[in-house]
């Protein structure tokens, strides 16, 4: 637990973490130049971009299990290599259904990052620095989502969309290299409760407080993604910016979790409460929301700039309930628990984006569709009112 390796563990666990988020969004700033090349709705182009979350979502139980079977290193290795063959024929392809095709590919290979890398972080780091190590793993998703966003439309505009893409290739093949090389530890299972997968299945679901869990992430990344997503392209018709623009635009939401996951947790680790900082950071997403539904047409260029900026600095609470679920479960299901609360943050984000995208074709208007992702927002801090503390200063369970 002392071992100075353990930060090895996390740098290589969190340049992974950034490799899925560099794929979960680098779709999002070519969305006006598909919409216009393929004469794409804006629902179907949303389907691109959430076709990384059909695979992701439904393999995260299935992880989970496998994660306490087999152990977090071999699932992780596996499962990046099927990324960087998802992310070699996304450039490649030359029609709808096949964009479709490599973009689930690349989800199923990045399905396997998060929930095997909170399993090291569970065998390598004390349960007091959870909170700060695992804001740190989540900083690599903002760190990525912000590369992507910045450095894909540049490398777009240059060398045209196909290549642009496929030098995202580099880091991947570098990051499994690395995992290959560095990672230790997790290798055996934790243990599986008698029944197997199906009795760990069970005891975790039959848990009442983690419904609570999965509804609420469900609303808040799905909305939190959608926003994402939508972003570049409302910037570009309604400020009439450049793809790039936006891009820079958008990636200030993701540079400012880079800073507040990490913050959010030490926070908790330090007062020694998690909820409370969840509940703050979903009443401001439902602040921004509204904001960009209200007055994100009149917006200037600085000013959009500096609302995704203190967007990303008041969500860094989205990561807490991560670490209050793996406080809630024994070490033998942490993997399952995680995988299950993780599958329901991403049907929000397979689902909501698509909902909003149906939205804008119907009435014409993104600020429709970021007043629907307010309300979203609104039945997300409802639920999350109804999680349960598991910090050290939280009531006993």
């Amino acid at each position: 637990m002392s071992s100075s390796y353990r930060w090895v563990i996390l740098s290589v666990c969190t340049l992974g973490f950034m490799q899925t988020h560099i794929h979960r969004v680098g779709f999002a700033p070519l969305i006006p130049t598909f919409v216009a090349d393929l004469r794409l709705t804006y629902a179907a182009a949303g389907a691109i971009m959430t076709a990384y979350f059909w695979t992701y979502t439904a393999v995260q139980v299935p992880i989970g299990l496998l994660v306490d079977r087999w152990g977090a290193r071999r699932v992780m290795l596996a499962f990046m290599a099927i990324l960087v063959v998802g992310a070699a024929l996304f450039p490649l392809s030359r029609t709808y259904a096949q964009s479709l095709l490599a973009r689930a590919l690349v989800g199923l290979g990045a399905a396997a990052v998060w929930v095997p890398s909170l399993r090291l972080i569970s065998e390598w780091f004390r349960a007091d620095e959870r909170g700060r190590v695992i804001g740190i793993l989540s900083a690599g998703g903002g760190l990525g989502g912000t590369s992507a966003l910045l450095l894909i439309p540049l490398l777009a505009d240059r060398w045209g969309w196909r290549w642009g893409y496929a030098a995202t290739l580099v880091p991947v093949l570098i990051t499994l290299a690395l995992f290959a090389l560095f990672v230790r530890g997790g290798e055996e299972p934790a243990g599986i409760s008698p029944g197997g997968g199906g009795a760990a299945l069970r005891r975790v679901l039959g848990t009442g407080v983690i419904w609570w869990f999965n509804v609420s992430v469900l609303l808040f990344y799905g909305a939190y993604f959608s926003m994402v997503t939508w972003l570049p392209t409302f910037l570009v018709n309604a400020l009439r910016v450049t793809p790039a623009q936006a891009g820079f635009v958008t990636s200030l939401l993701t540079a400012g979790t880079i800073v507040s996951w990490p913050l959010a947790g030490l926070l908790t680790d330090r007062i020694g409460r998690r909820k409370w900082i969840y509940l703050f950071s979903q009443l401001m997403s439902v602040a921004v929301s509204l904001v960009f539904a209200l007055a994100g047409p009149h917006l200037s260029f600085a000013g959009a700039a500096g609302v995704a900026l203190a967007a990303g600095i008041l969500f860094g609470g989205m990561i807490t309930p991560v670490v209050m679920v793996t406080e809630l479960f024994p070490r033998e299901l942490a993997g399952t628990a995680s995988g299950i609360v993780n599958t329901f943050c991403f049907v929000g984000s397979l689902t909501i984006p698509v909902l909003l995208g149906r939205v804008v074709d119907i009435t014409g208007s993104f600020p429709a569709a970021f007043l629907v992702a307010a309300g979203v927002q609104s039945l997300a801090f409802g639920t999350a009112c109804l999680t349960r503390d598991t910090g050290r200063r939280a009531a006993p369970a």
